[in-house]
């Protein structure tokens, strides 16, 4: 899903609409790692897969 807040671009929700808040964390870090919009993006539909398959 696409973030509203500058210090994330992107994060994942699950089934209810919640922000997983573990993958955010680790997108936040990525993302001050200088690690591009896009790869963050890339990440978190993978984290998405993940947590669909746990």
């Amino acid at each position: 899903m696409k973030g509203s807040r500058a210090s994330l671009p992107w994060f994942v929700v699950d089934a209810a609409g919640r922000e997983i808040e573990p993958v955010s964390r680790y997108l936040r870090d990525l993302a001050l790692c200088d690690a591009s919009a896009l790869t963050c993006r890339s990440y978190g539909y993978g984290l998405l897969s993940w947590f669909r398959v746990l």
